[in-house]
């Protein structure tokens, strides 16, 4: 005769550890949705993906990504927060004439908008041509701040001038009349974006 029956080998291991399985696959899916509330109480942009107590965030603009960040990682539970950039599509600026063409997308409507309009109350008189669009997992390359400085700063200029936009390089092209005010422009550039950053295609009318 064993030492033990064996029924208390399964009243004694098995049975709990069964138990505790159970519990934990029941519990797993109730953690998640009490972070996933808390979550969604810090901010309600983007798309939520909850894994136990980690949250991935996708579908926000970069520029506001940190904030949003930061925001989700102070709620109740959550351990990690990671977010999904979006693809930074290329954006161009054309200023000719009296016109101001802004080529580029984003992922919501809402953000188009939003940048939209902020420019189109720096074009000094100019109007405003918006051929932006709206496509999932893309968002514009600069910033709304940026964006105003640049449609404020060449709207004055009378060339015709352009500015492409890819991450981490800006191409200001134009010919300019006088070489004082080319350098001068040049110079907002890369105060603006950085030396590194910016490249210099502008030239002056011989």
């Amino acid at each position: 005769m064993p030492r033990f029956p064996r029924w208390w080998f399964w009243a004694a291991v098995v049975i709990p550890a069964v138990i505790t399985a159970v519990g934990l696959v029941v519990q797993t899916p109730g953690i998640e949705r009490t972070v996933e509330a808390e979550a969604r109480k810090a901010t309600t942009q983007g798309d939520l993906v909850v894994d136990g107590r980690d949250v991935t965030i996708s579908g926000i603009p970069v520029e506001q990504a940190a904030k949003v960040e930061h925001e989700v990682e102070a709620a109740t539970g959550v351990r990690d927060v990671s977010v999904v950039d979006p693809e930074l599509a290329p954006m161009r600026f054309s200023f000719i004439a009296n016109e101001i063409t802004v080529t580029g997308s984003t992922e919501q409507q809402a953000w188009r908008d939003q940048f939209v309009r902020a420019m189109s109350k720096q074009t000094h008189g100019r109007t405003l041509i918006d051929e932006t669009k709206t496509q999932r997992g893309t968002d514009f390359p600069i910033t709304t701040k940026a964006a105003e400085a640049v449609v404020a700063l060449l709207s004055q200029q009378p060339e015709t001038m352009t500015v492409d936009v890819k991450p981490g390089r800006v191409t200001v092209a134009g010919v300019i009349a006088d070489e004082d005010r080319r350098k001068a422009i040049v110079a907002v550039f890369k105060r603006l974006f950085g030396d590194k950053t910016v490249i210099d295609q502008t030239k002056t009318k011989e």
